[in-house]
């Protein structure tokens, strides 16, 4: 089981706040949304439950802040909560974002679990 790395976890949590932040004319309408500090605690209980799931013995720190910035914006853009957004969901559409950039995380996955890549 993986070890979280709270500090790169809220980091990204934030730089997804930021990120959604600079689109704020097209899309999300923060007034309607909980707090900032509920939403945080949202997306970090999710990000946690995703990481403390890997397989692995330890997640790299920038994939943690990574994964904590996609779901993040996920709470985001699901009005502020995380309801509807399952571990096991999040988990099974970053496997898809690891092999497209760049196939590394996912053979650091394969490679703590036995499987060749090739």
């Amino acid at each position: 089981m993986a070890e979280v790395d709270s500090v790169r976890v809220f980091r990204g949590i934030y730089s997804g706040f930021a990120l959604a932040m600079s689109e704020v004319e097209g899309g999300i309408q923060f007034e309607q949304l909980p707090s900032s500090d509920e939403i945080a605690n949202s997306a970090f209980e999710l990000a946690r439950k995703v990481i403390l799931a890997d397989e692995r013995d330890a997640v790299p720190g920038a994939q943690q802040e990574f994964t904590s910035m996609a779901i993040a914006l996920a709470v985001l853009e699901h009005g502020g909560v995380s309801e509807g957004l399952s571990g096991e969901a999040v988990s099974e559409s970053l496997g898809g974002l690891w092999r497209l950039i760049g196939n590394g995380w996912v053979q650091q996955e394969q490679e703590s679990s036995g499987v060749e890549s090739g």
